[in-house]
């Protein structure tokens, strides 16, 4: 993650073709993140160079288990197909192992708990 001083709203999107969809035909506010059976997809783009990359973290599966960022994508340059193919890769666990795997602390927020942040992202 480049932005470990960012605050995330975590939405769950259900399927990977939803999100692959919302990656592909906009771009999003920073502090935007979509969720997917346990992997986040957190915003990381810089704003001034237009590509929208996604840190992916997993989310801790067992008490005492911290999140894992298991991959980088720019998804805001690929197709639909091409980027639910990487989603898709992604949630089957593809990324998991990689030696170039780290412990991250995404400071998530609730969609509730965002609004009353006062997000200069969303305001």
């Amino acid at each position: 993650m480049f932005h470990d001083d960012r605050g995330w709203c975590v939405r769950p999107h259900g399927s990977p073709e939803n999100v692959a969809r919302l990656v592909t035909r906009r771009t999003w506010p920073p502090c935007a993140a979509f969720e997917i059976e346990g992997y986040l997809f957190l915003n990381d783009s810089l704003p001034e160079d237009g590509s929208t990359d996604f840190a992916v973290v997993k989310r801790p599966t067992k008490p005492g288990e911290g999140f894992t960022q298991v991959a980088s994508l720019t998804l805001g340059f690929w197709s639909y197909e091409n980027a639910l193919d990487l989603i898709r890769r992604v949630l089957a666990g593809e990324y998991d192992a990689r030696a170039t795997n780290f412990a991250v602390e995404p400071r998530l927020e609730t969609a509730a708990a965002h609004v009353l942040s006062g997000c200069s992202c969303c305001a």
